[in-house]
């Protein structure tokens, strides 16, 4: 059994651990997307069901990259396309380089969704910048993209 001490050092090491920090800022700016997405009038179950949208590629994406990036089965990006496919924002088409592949697209509603969608995320991100200031921010945008993309070159300050 561990003594008072060992649980109080395990509590602060999971408090501030890379992984809890990531995961309770991401559920805070999921909630918070979700928040703003129904003051557009957007349906609140599409919400719940839209979790696939931040990892199709505005120009299209093959639906086995999508379970690749979500680290589910495809089976599953297949269920998820279809309920966006019926809510009229997402659709399947022939991939071009690979006959034998389909890439999923946003169609002009997904795309007017997704645009909708950035605007409450720039709102997000300037009431975090007023949180933490823009410095900080910025230093916590390029710590991102460094881990996601391996490289910050082209990654600006801040991204609209």
């Amino acid at each position: 059994m561990l003594s008072r001490a060992q649980l109080k050092s395990l509590q602060e090491s999971r408090r501030h651990g890379l992984g809890r920090l990531l995961l309770l800022a991401r559920q805070d700016f999921i909630f918070r997307i979700g928040e703003g997405m129904e003051r557009t009038g957007s349906d609140p179950t599409l919400q719940a069901r839209s979790r696939l949208l931040p990892y199709v590629d505005v120009e299209g994406t093959r639906s086995i990259d999508l379970a690749r990036r979500m680290g589910v089965s495809k089976q599953a990006v297949a269920r998820m396309v279809k309920d966006l496919e019926d809510d009229g924002l997402l659709c399947r088409d022939a991939d071009e380089a690979d006959g034998r592949a389909s890439l999923i697209r946003f169609t002009d509603k997904g795309l007017d969704y997704l645009t909708r969608m950035h605007h409450v995320i720039e709102r997000i991100e300037r009431e975090y910048e007023e949180l933490v200031g823009k410095r900080q921010l910025d230093v916590v945008r390029k710590v991102l993209a460094t881990i996601a993309y391996r490289d910050t070159d082209d990654v600006p300050t801040r991204i609209s």
